[in-house]
Protein backbone atom coordinates (compact mmCIF):
# COMPACT_ATOMS: atom_id res chain seq x y z
CA UNK A 1 0.00 0.00 0.00
CA UNK A 2 1.14 3.58 -0.73
CA UNK A 3 2.82 5.68 1.92
CA UNK A 4 0.59 8.32 3.56
CA UNK A 5 0.27 11.59 1.67
CA UNK A 6 1.85 14.50 3.62
CA UNK A 7 -0.69 16.67 5.43
CA UNK A 8 -1.96 20.00 4.15
CA UNK A 9 -0.10 22.65 6.11
CA UNK A 10 -2.20 24.02 9.01
CA UNK A 11 -1.33 27.62 8.09
CA UNK A 12 -2.73 27.31 4.57
CA UNK A 13 -6.20 28.77 4.08
CA UNK A 14 -8.71 27.81 1.39
CA UNK A 15 -10.70 30.79 0.09
CA UNK A 16 -13.68 30.51 -2.28
CA UNK A 17 -13.23 32.29 -5.59
CA UNK A 18 -14.49 32.37 -9.17
CA UNK A 19 -12.11 31.67 -12.04
CA UNK A 20 -13.31 32.03 -15.63
CA UNK A 21 -16.88 31.86 -14.38
CA UNK A 22 -16.36 28.63 -12.47
CA UNK A 23 -16.25 28.13 -8.67
CA UNK A 24 -12.81 27.44 -7.27
CA UNK A 25 -10.76 27.61 -4.09
CA UNK A 26 -7.52 29.56 -3.85
CA UNK A 27 -4.83 28.41 -1.42
CA UNK A 28 -3.23 31.17 0.62
CA UNK A 29 -0.01 30.57 2.53
CA UNK A 30 0.09 32.70 5.69
CA UNK A 31 3.80 32.02 6.22
CA UNK A 32 4.93 32.96 2.73
CA UNK A 33 6.78 29.69 2.11
CA UNK A 34 4.79 28.77 -1.01
CA UNK A 35 5.88 31.00 -3.88
CA UNK A 36 2.95 30.52 -6.25
CA UNK A 37 -0.81 30.81 -5.95
CA UNK A 38 -2.70 27.54 -6.46
CA UNK A 39 -6.39 27.22 -7.33
CA UNK A 40 -8.37 24.02 -6.88
CA UNK A 41 -11.80 22.94 -8.03
CA UNK A 42 -14.35 22.45 -5.22
CA UNK A 43 -13.71 18.71 -5.48
CA UNK A 44 -9.96 19.19 -5.35
CA UNK A 45 -10.31 21.43 -2.30
CA UNK A 46 -12.48 18.83 -0.56
CA UNK A 47 -9.84 16.21 -1.31
CA UNK A 48 -6.97 18.39 -0.06
CA UNK A 49 -8.85 18.99 3.20
CA UNK A 50 -8.59 15.22 3.83
CA UNK A 51 -4.77 15.23 3.57
CA UNK A 52 -3.98 14.60 7.23
CA UNK A 53 -0.66 12.78 6.91
CA UNK A 54 -2.22 9.44 7.85
CA UNK A 55 -4.02 8.29 4.70
CA UNK A 56 -2.48 6.99 1.47
CA UNK A 57 -3.94 7.63 -1.98
CA UNK A 58 -5.58 4.19 -1.94
CA UNK A 59 -7.13 4.84 1.47
CA UNK A 60 -8.37 8.26 0.34
CA UNK A 61 -10.25 6.58 -2.54
CA UNK A 62 -12.30 4.70 0.03
CA UNK A 63 -12.64 7.71 2.31
CA UNK A 64 -14.06 9.86 -0.50
CA UNK A 65 -16.58 7.16 -1.38
CA UNK A 66 -17.64 6.85 2.25
CA UNK A 67 -17.83 10.56 3.09
CA UNK A 68 -18.85 12.21 -0.17
CA UNK A 69 -20.05 9.38 -2.42
CA UNK A 70 -17.34 10.38 -4.89
CA UNK A 71 -15.30 7.98 -7.03
CA UNK A 72 -11.78 8.97 -8.02
CA UNK A 73 -8.72 7.01 -9.04
CA UNK A 74 -5.74 6.81 -6.71
CA UNK A 75 -3.47 8.04 -9.51
CA UNK A 76 -5.48 11.27 -9.78
CA UNK A 77 -5.15 11.79 -6.02
CA UNK A 78 -1.39 11.32 -6.30
CA UNK A 79 -1.25 13.91 -9.11
CA UNK A 80 -3.06 16.50 -6.96
CA UNK A 81 -0.88 15.70 -3.96
CA UNK A 82 2.32 15.98 -6.01
CA UNK A 83 1.21 19.35 -7.37
CA UNK A 84 0.49 20.67 -3.87
CA UNK A 85 3.74 19.25 -2.52
CA UNK A 86 5.72 20.84 -5.34
CA UNK A 87 4.04 24.17 -4.60
CA UNK A 88 4.99 23.96 -0.93
CA UNK A 89 1.46 23.56 0.45
CA UNK A 90 2.02 20.19 2.16
CA UNK A 91 3.96 19.73 5.40
CA UNK A 92 7.16 18.01 4.29
CA UNK A 93 10.79 17.91 5.48
CA UNK A 94 11.60 20.40 2.71
CA UNK A 95 8.94 22.83 3.95
CA UNK A 96 10.16 22.49 7.54
CA UNK A 97 13.73 23.21 6.43
CA UNK A 98 12.58 26.28 4.46
CA UNK A 99 10.52 27.50 7.41
CA UNK A 100 13.56 27.25 9.68
CA UNK A 101 15.75 29.04 7.13
CA UNK A 102 13.27 31.92 6.79
CA UNK A 103 12.82 32.30 10.54
CA UNK A 104 16.55 32.09 11.24
CA UNK A 105 17.13 34.81 8.66
CA UNK A 106 14.41 36.97 10.21
CA UNK A 107 15.70 36.55 13.76
CA UNK A 108 19.28 37.36 12.73
CA UNK A 109 18.33 40.56 10.92
CA UNK A 110 18.24 43.89 12.82
CA UNK A 111 15.51 45.00 10.38
CA UNK A 112 11.98 43.76 9.93
CA UNK A 113 11.91 43.77 6.13
CA UNK A 114 8.85 45.11 4.34
CA UNK A 115 6.49 42.35 3.21
CA UNK A 116 4.10 44.61 1.29
CA UNK A 117 6.26 46.91 -0.82
CA UNK A 118 5.44 46.57 -4.49
CA UNK A 119 2.23 44.72 -3.64
CA UNK A 120 0.41 46.56 -0.83
CA UNK A 121 1.88 49.93 -1.84
CA UNK A 122 4.39 51.34 -4.37
CA UNK A 123 8.06 50.84 -3.52
CA UNK A 124 9.23 53.96 -5.39
CA UNK A 125 9.10 57.07 -3.18
CA UNK A 126 7.60 59.35 -5.81
CA UNK A 127 4.95 56.81 -6.75
CA UNK A 128 4.25 56.26 -3.05
CA UNK A 129 3.80 59.99 -2.46
CA UNK A 130 1.33 60.16 -5.34
CA UNK A 131 -0.52 57.05 -4.11
CA UNK A 132 -0.90 58.27 -0.51
CA UNK A 133 -1.67 61.79 -1.71
CA UNK A 134 -4.66 60.43 -3.61
CA UNK A 135 -5.91 58.77 -0.40
CA UNK A 136 -5.79 62.15 1.34
CA UNK A 137 -7.77 63.83 -1.45
CA UNK A 138 -10.22 60.95 -1.93
CA UNK A 139 -13.94 61.86 -1.53
CA UNK A 140 -14.11 59.53 1.48
CA UNK A 141 -10.92 60.98 2.93
CA UNK A 142 -10.21 64.39 4.50
CA UNK A 143 -10.10 65.98 1.05
CA UNK A 144 -6.85 67.84 1.62
CA UNK A 145 -3.13 67.07 1.82
CA UNK A 146 -1.13 66.74 5.00
CA UNK A 147 -0.79 70.00 6.92
CA UNK A 148 2.30 71.93 5.81
CA UNK A 149 2.95 73.07 9.39
CA UNK A 150 1.38 72.23 12.77
CA UNK A 151 -1.55 74.33 13.91
CA UNK A 152 -1.67 72.66 17.31
CA UNK A 153 0.98 72.92 20.02
CA UNK A 154 0.66 69.41 21.47
CA UNK A 155 0.46 66.06 19.64
CA UNK A 156 -2.49 63.73 20.29
CA UNK A 157 -2.30 61.19 23.09
CA UNK A 158 -4.00 58.49 21.04
CA UNK A 159 -4.76 57.60 17.45
CA UNK A 160 -6.92 54.82 16.03
CA UNK A 161 -6.14 53.78 12.45
CA UNK A 162 -7.34 50.85 10.32
CA UNK A 163 -5.04 48.08 9.15
CA UNK A 164 -7.09 46.91 6.17
CA UNK A 165 -5.22 47.13 2.85
CA UNK A 166 -4.77 50.62 1.47
CA UNK A 167 -6.68 49.97 -1.74
CA UNK A 168 -9.86 49.49 0.29
CA UNK A 169 -9.27 51.55 3.43
CA UNK A 170 -6.74 54.19 2.37
CA UNK A 171 -9.05 57.22 2.87
CA UNK A 172 -9.69 56.15 6.47
CA UNK A 173 -5.94 56.04 7.13
CA UNK A 174 -5.74 59.50 5.57
CA UNK A 175 -8.19 60.91 8.15
CA UNK A 176 -5.99 59.73 11.03
CA UNK A 177 -2.66 60.82 9.61
CA UNK A 178 -4.06 64.17 8.42
CA UNK A 179 -5.07 64.78 12.06
CA UNK A 180 -1.58 63.77 13.16
CA UNK A 181 -0.01 66.25 10.72
CA UNK A 182 -1.79 69.13 12.47
CA UNK A 183 0.49 68.76 15.51
CA UNK A 184 4.24 68.43 16.08
CA UNK A 185 5.65 64.90 16.31
CA UNK A 186 5.59 63.24 19.75
CA UNK A 187 8.82 62.08 21.38
CA UNK A 188 7.80 58.42 21.45
CA UNK A 189 5.17 56.21 19.82
CA UNK A 190 3.76 53.02 21.30
CA UNK A 191 2.18 51.21 18.35
CA UNK A 192 -0.26 48.38 18.98
CA UNK A 193 -1.21 46.07 16.11
CA UNK A 194 -3.11 42.82 15.82
CA UNK A 195 -1.25 39.51 15.96
CA UNK A 196 -3.58 37.70 13.57
CA UNK A 197 -1.79 34.40 14.19
CA UNK A 198 -2.85 34.58 17.89
CA UNK A 199 0.41 33.43 19.53
CA UNK A 200 0.60 32.48 23.19
CA UNK A 201 2.22 35.78 24.21
CA UNK A 202 -0.43 38.45 24.94
CA UNK A 203 1.94 41.19 23.74
CA UNK A 204 4.71 40.44 21.21
CA UNK A 205 7.60 42.92 21.12
CA UNK A 206 10.50 43.35 18.70
CA UNK A 207 13.68 45.42 18.72
CA UNK A 208 13.84 45.37 14.92
CA UNK A 209 13.43 48.54 12.92
CA UNK A 210 10.60 48.35 10.37
CA UNK A 211 11.74 48.87 6.77
CA UNK A 212 9.79 51.42 4.68
CA UNK A 213 10.45 53.12 1.30
CA UNK A 214 11.03 56.36 3.27
CA UNK A 215 13.69 54.85 5.52
CA UNK A 216 13.62 52.62 8.61
CA UNK A 217 11.08 53.18 11.37
CA UNK A 218 13.44 53.10 14.36
CA UNK A 219 12.57 51.14 17.50
CA UNK A 220 13.32 52.62 20.93
CA UNK A 221 15.47 50.04 22.82
CA UNK A 222 15.01 51.70 26.22
CA UNK A 223 11.23 51.60 25.93
CA UNK A 224 11.46 47.96 24.83
CA UNK A 225 13.37 47.13 28.01
CA UNK A 226 11.00 49.15 30.21
CA UNK A 227 7.96 47.25 28.91
CA UNK A 228 9.71 43.88 29.03
CA UNK A 229 10.61 44.38 32.70
CA UNK A 230 6.90 44.67 33.54
CA UNK A 231 5.79 41.45 31.85
CA UNK A 232 5.86 37.99 33.40
CA UNK A 233 7.19 36.29 30.24
CA UNK A 234 9.72 36.94 27.49
CA UNK A 235 7.84 39.05 24.89
CA UNK A 236 10.33 38.04 22.19
CA UNK A 237 9.39 34.34 22.27
CA UNK A 238 6.79 34.91 19.56
CA UNK A 239 8.72 37.65 17.75
CA UNK A 240 8.33 35.68 14.51
CA UNK A 241 4.79 37.10 14.29
CA UNK A 242 6.22 40.45 13.21
CA UNK A 243 7.70 38.99 10.02
CA UNK A 244 4.43 38.67 8.06
CA UNK A 245 2.03 40.80 10.12
CA UNK A 246 0.70 43.78 8.16
CA UNK A 247 -1.18 45.68 10.90
CA UNK A 248 1.89 47.73 11.90
CA UNK A 249 3.69 47.80 8.54
CA UNK A 250 1.04 50.15 7.18
CA UNK A 251 1.46 52.41 10.23
CA UNK A 252 5.24 52.52 9.81
CA UNK A 253 4.70 53.48 6.17
CA UNK A 254 2.40 56.41 6.96
CA UNK A 255 4.47 57.66 9.91
CA UNK A 256 7.65 57.82 7.82
CA UNK A 257 5.75 59.40 4.93
CA UNK A 258 4.39 62.03 7.31
CA UNK A 259 7.54 62.99 9.26
CA UNK A 260 10.46 61.55 7.26
CA UNK A 261 13.71 62.29 9.13
CA UNK A 262 11.77 63.87 12.02
CA UNK A 263 9.87 60.66 12.76
CA UNK A 264 10.24 59.76 16.45
CA UNK A 265 11.18 56.23 17.53
CA UNK A 266 8.46 53.75 18.34
CA UNK A 267 7.85 50.46 20.08
CA UNK A 268 5.92 48.06 17.81
CA UNK A 269 3.76 45.64 19.82
CA UNK A 270 1.52 42.95 18.34
CA UNK A 271 -1.39 42.00 20.58
CA UNK A 272 -2.73 38.46 20.58
CA UNK A 273 -6.37 37.56 21.17
CA UNK A 274 -7.44 38.01 24.80
CA UNK A 275 -10.65 36.13 23.98
CA UNK A 276 -8.71 32.87 24.40
CA UNK A 277 -8.60 33.35 28.17
CA UNK A 278 -11.25 36.01 28.66
CA UNK A 279 -14.16 35.06 26.38
CA UNK A 280 -16.99 36.64 28.34
CA UNK A 281 -15.45 39.08 30.82
CA UNK A 282 -13.13 42.06 30.61
CA UNK A 283 -9.37 41.31 30.67
CA UNK A 284 -9.10 43.53 33.77
CA UNK A 285 -10.47 40.51 35.63
CA UNK A 286 -7.44 38.40 34.65
CA UNK A 287 -4.77 39.00 37.30
CA UNK A 288 -1.66 38.67 35.12
CA UNK A 289 -3.09 40.85 32.35
CA UNK A 290 -4.34 43.53 34.71
CA UNK A 291 -1.05 43.66 36.61
CA UNK A 292 0.93 44.10 33.38
CA UNK A 293 -1.45 46.68 31.90
CA UNK A 294 -1.32 48.76 35.08
CA UNK A 295 2.46 48.47 35.42
CA UNK A 296 3.16 49.50 31.82
CA UNK A 297 0.54 52.24 32.01
CA UNK A 298 2.19 53.60 35.16
CA UNK A 299 5.62 53.52 33.54
CA UNK A 300 4.31 55.41 30.49
CA UNK A 301 2.62 58.00 32.72
CA UNK A 302 5.91 58.57 34.52
CA UNK A 303 7.74 59.01 31.20
CA UNK A 304 5.03 61.37 29.98
CA UNK A 305 6.17 63.90 32.58
CA UNK A 306 9.18 64.61 30.38
CA UNK A 307 8.26 63.04 27.03
CA UNK A 308 5.27 63.39 24.73
CA UNK A 309 3.93 59.89 24.05
CA UNK A 310 1.47 58.80 21.36
CA UNK A 311 -0.47 55.55 21.71
CA UNK A 312 -1.32 54.33 18.20
CA UNK A 313 -3.70 51.41 17.51
CA UNK A 314 -3.70 49.80 14.06
CA UNK A 315 -6.98 47.90 14.25
CA UNK A 316 -9.99 46.83 12.21
CA UNK A 317 -13.46 46.08 13.55
CA UNK A 318 -16.02 43.55 12.26
CA UNK A 319 -15.25 40.57 10.04
CA UNK A 320 -18.54 39.03 8.93
CA UNK A 321 -19.56 36.77 6.04
CA UNK A 322 -18.81 33.42 4.38
CA UNK A 323 -15.06 34.16 4.25
CA UNK A 324 -15.13 34.30 8.05
CA UNK A 325 -17.23 31.18 8.56
CA UNK A 326 -20.69 32.80 8.66
CA UNK A 327 -23.83 31.52 6.98
CA UNK A 328 -25.26 35.00 6.49
CA UNK A 329 -26.75 36.79 3.51
CA UNK A 330 -24.64 39.77 2.56
CA UNK A 331 -26.48 42.98 1.77
CA UNK A 332 -27.62 46.39 3.00
CA UNK A 333 -29.49 45.03 6.03
CA UNK A 334 -26.44 43.21 7.35
CA UNK A 335 -24.27 46.25 6.67
CA UNK A 336 -26.66 48.44 8.70
CA UNK A 337 -26.70 45.94 11.56
CA UNK A 338 -22.89 45.78 11.64
CA UNK A 339 -22.59 49.57 11.61
CA UNK A 340 -25.13 50.00 14.41
CA UNK A 341 -23.24 47.58 16.67
CA UNK A 342 -19.85 48.98 15.65
CA UNK A 343 -20.93 52.49 16.58
CA UNK A 344 -22.08 51.30 20.01
CA UNK A 345 -18.65 49.78 20.58
CA UNK A 346 -16.93 52.88 19.28
CA UNK A 347 -18.93 55.04 21.67
CA UNK A 348 -17.47 53.03 24.55
CA UNK A 349 -13.99 53.29 23.06
CA UNK A 350 -14.22 57.03 22.50
CA UNK A 351 -15.28 57.50 26.13
CA UNK A 352 -12.15 55.50 27.15
CA UNK A 353 -14.27 52.79 28.80
CA UNK A 354 -12.02 49.90 27.81
CA UNK A 355 -13.98 47.25 29.71
CA UNK A 356 -17.29 48.27 28.16
CA UNK A 357 -15.71 48.32 24.70
CA UNK A 358 -14.29 44.83 25.13
CA UNK A 359 -17.55 43.40 26.46
CA UNK A 360 -19.52 44.94 23.59
CA UNK A 361 -17.25 43.10 21.13
CA UNK A 362 -17.46 39.67 22.79
CA UNK A 363 -21.19 39.92 23.53
CA UNK A 364 -23.81 37.98 21.55
CA UNK A 365 -21.33 35.25 20.72
CA UNK A 366 -18.79 37.76 19.37
CA UNK A 367 -20.61 37.50 16.03
CA UNK A 368 -18.82 40.53 14.56
CA UNK A 369 -15.41 38.95 15.19
CA UNK A 370 -13.73 42.29 16.01
CA UNK A 371 -10.10 41.46 15.30
CA UNK A 372 -8.83 44.69 16.89
CA UNK A 373 -10.59 44.08 20.20
CA UNK A 374 -7.55 43.18 22.32
CA UNK A 375 -5.16 45.68 20.71
CA UNK A 376 -7.61 48.57 21.09
CA UNK A 377 -8.41 47.48 24.64
CA UNK A 378 -4.70 47.74 25.47
CA UNK A 379 -4.44 51.10 23.69
CA UNK A 380 -7.42 52.55 25.57
CA UNK A 381 -5.98 51.49 28.92
CA UNK A 382 -2.64 53.18 28.18
CA UNK A 383 -4.25 56.28 26.67
CA UNK A 384 -6.23 56.71 29.87
CA UNK A 385 -3.06 56.26 31.93
CA UNK A 386 -1.57 59.16 29.95
CA UNK A 387 -4.52 61.41 30.75
CA UNK A 388 -6.31 61.28 27.41
CA UNK A 389 -9.68 62.95 27.14
CA UNK A 390 -12.63 61.34 25.31
CA UNK A 391 -11.82 60.89 21.64
CA UNK A 392 -13.36 62.13 18.43
CA UNK A 393 -14.45 59.83 15.61
CA UNK A 394 -12.91 60.90 12.30
CA UNK A 395 -14.38 58.30 9.96
CA UNK A 396 -16.16 54.96 9.80
CA UNK A 397 -16.21 52.61 6.85
CA UNK A 398 -16.92 49.15 5.54
CA UNK A 399 -15.34 47.26 2.66
CA UNK A 400 -16.27 44.03 0.90
CA UNK A 401 -13.93 41.09 1.22
CA UNK A 402 -13.14 39.62 -2.21
CA UNK A 403 -13.71 36.13 -0.81
CA UNK A 404 -17.19 36.98 0.48
CA UNK A 405 -17.62 39.15 3.55
CA UNK A 406 -17.62 42.59 5.13
CA UNK A 407 -14.77 44.23 7.05
CA UNK A 408 -15.37 47.44 9.01
CA UNK A 409 -12.93 49.98 10.39
CA UNK A 410 -12.71 53.45 11.90
CA UNK A 411 -10.36 56.38 12.50
CA UNK A 412 -10.29 58.37 15.74
CA UNK A 413 -8.10 60.81 17.63
CA UNK A 414 -7.67 61.38 21.37
CA UNK A 415 -6.24 64.68 22.60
Amino acid sequence: MDAPIPPLRPDVDLFPAEIEGKPAYVLHDQEGIAKDVVALSPGGAALASLFDGKLSAEQLVGELKRRMKVSIQAEKIREIAESLEKGGFLETPGVRAERKRILDEFMASPVRKSMLKGAGFPEDRLELADYLGKQLKHPKGPGQPLAESPSLAIPPVGLVVPHIDLDRGGPAYAWSYRALSEAPPPDLIVALGVAHRSPDSPWVLTRKDYETPCGPMKTDPALYDAVRERLWYDPAVDEWCHRKEHSLEYQALWLKFLWREKTPPWLPILVSSFERFSPDKAPSGVETIEKALSAVGGMLAQRAKTQRILILAGVDLAHVGPKFGDDLELGPELEKKIEAEDRKSLADALSLDADAFYLSCVGEGAWRKVCGNSALYTALRWMKALGAKPGGLLSYGQAPDPMGGIVSYASAVFR
